[in-house]
């Protein structure tokens, strides 16, 4: 079985999509809300995410905050600031994310 390639059009609103996703990382669209803005609807939306990515797109979504909460360790903001401006409401639901992803709690670079 050949496996779908995805039409230019649409690897260009998957990429609007991801940069959406980025750039919002406090306060991202929902899969819904997602879909509406770049046209596709969320089935397509995910499943060709996944393949052009390599990630689903809430995974996607984890590792750049993780990963701008990584960056954002290193400044005068507290760890709580940083889970809330990369989206979490919970420090310690953003205290075990970043400890799966890193294999340490951001704590150990905050000293």
């Amino acid at each position: 079985m050949q496996e779908d390639v995805i039409k230019e059009a649409e690897r260009e609103k998957l990429i609007e999509a991801k940069e959406m996703l980025a750039n919002n990382l406090e306060t991202p669209p929902s899969l819904t809300e997602l879909s509406k803005q770049i046209g596709l609807n969320t089935f397509k939306l995910t499943k060709n995410f996944k393949e052009l990515f390599g990630v689903p797109v809430f995974k996607y979504l984890q590792n750049e905050r993780l990963t701008k909460a990584h960056e954002l360790l290193r400044s005068q903001e507290t760890i709580q600031e940083i889970a809330w401006h990369v989206g979490y409401d919970s420090l310690s639901s953003f205290s075990n994310a970043f400890a799966k992803k890193y294999g340490y709690r951001p704590s150990e670079i905050k000293r």
